[in-house]
């Protein structure tokens, strides 16, 4: 996930470089919506909400009426990351309307699908889940260093270990984005267990083989909406952000999390911000060694 994103905000600056160059509005709002593209898919609507408005409002000086439609498309995005969920069904209706004009039937579809995800979510009910994110940290070095060969056969074994060790522990994988996981587990201690044994099966790699990807491992308990694809809410989000919290090598959960539970290894709470999460949140790094 790092590093695909990494090599996306690189492409990005070098077209808004080139924007810069020939001042063409359309090749700034091009730009700009190729940063909130970007900013959507890292889970940053409030920047990306920034960047597509400049970019909107590049596209309707230059009358695009399908760049424009594009643009609410991904504002629609954003603002479901905000759970501003009136205002995202708005946007990707406005953009549907465009796009079933111009006769552009796969954006159409796309918007379509949003709107009945968001019906689906509607209609999901409420569950209560430990939530696990995983991300192998320094990934675009790592593919630099190894080549996409040894990448591609780094990360297939990557991906079997993860899935066999959270099967073990009753996990479920929602889904699977870059170079990390989504899993969601039951009960706190299974998803402990299943963290812990990840990172003593990396190790045990590492010493055996003499290599194997540095893991972080964020861990958050929250009720959230189970929809077909998944889960959606606040907390989904957060846990997400104390994945992205913690260290190559490290397991980072909330204090909500480990309250009420015996957990080896708990260490001390620290409160942190977290990136569109307001307030503090504490939380505990978790020793597997």
């Amino acid at each position: 996930a790092a590093g695909d994103i990494a090599t996306a905000r690189t492409a990005a600056e070098e077209l808004a470089g080139i924007a810069e160059d020939f001042g063409s509005p359309a090749l700034h709002a091009a730009a700009h919506c190729a940063r909130g593209a970007i900013h959507n898919a890292a889970g940053e609507p409030e920047q990306a909400l920034q960047e597509l408005g400049r970019g909107l409002a590049h596209w309707q000086t230059v009358d695009a009426p399908y760049e424009i439609a594009r643009t609410r498309r991904l504002i629609g995005d954003a603002l479901r990351l905000r759970e501003e969920v009136d205002d995202a069904r708005l946007e990707w209706e406005a953009a549907r309307s465009t796009f079933e004009r111009l006769g552009a039937v796969l954006d159409v579809a796309r918007c379509e699908k949003a709107i009945e995800a968001l019906q689906a979510r509607n209609a999901g009910h409420r569950e209560r889940r430990t939530f696990m994110f995983t991300d192998i940290v320094g990934s675009t070095e790592l593919i630099s260093a190894i080549g996409d060969e040894a990448w591609g056969d780094l990360k297939r074994w990557h991906d079997q270990t993860l899935r066999a060790l959270v099967s073990q522990n009753a996990g479920e994988e929602v889904n699977e984005a870059g170079d990390g996981f989504f899993f969601a587990f039951r009960t706190v201690p299974e998803a402990v267990d299943s963290a812990m044994a990840i990172q003593r099966a990396l190790a045990e790699h590492r010493r055996q083989s003499g290599f194997a990807p540095r893991v972080r491992i964020g861990l958050h308990v929250a009720d959230a909406t189970k929809v077909e694809d998944g889960y959606l809410g606040q907390g989904v989000h957060q846990a997400a952000r104390i994945g992205a919290l913690a260290g190559a090598g490290e397991i980072v959960a909330s204090a909500e999390t480990l309250a009420g539970e015996s957990i080896e290894g708990a260490g001390p709470a620290r409160s942190v911000a977290l990136k569109g999460i307001s307030g503090m949140v504490e939380v505990q790094a978790i020793s597997w060694a």
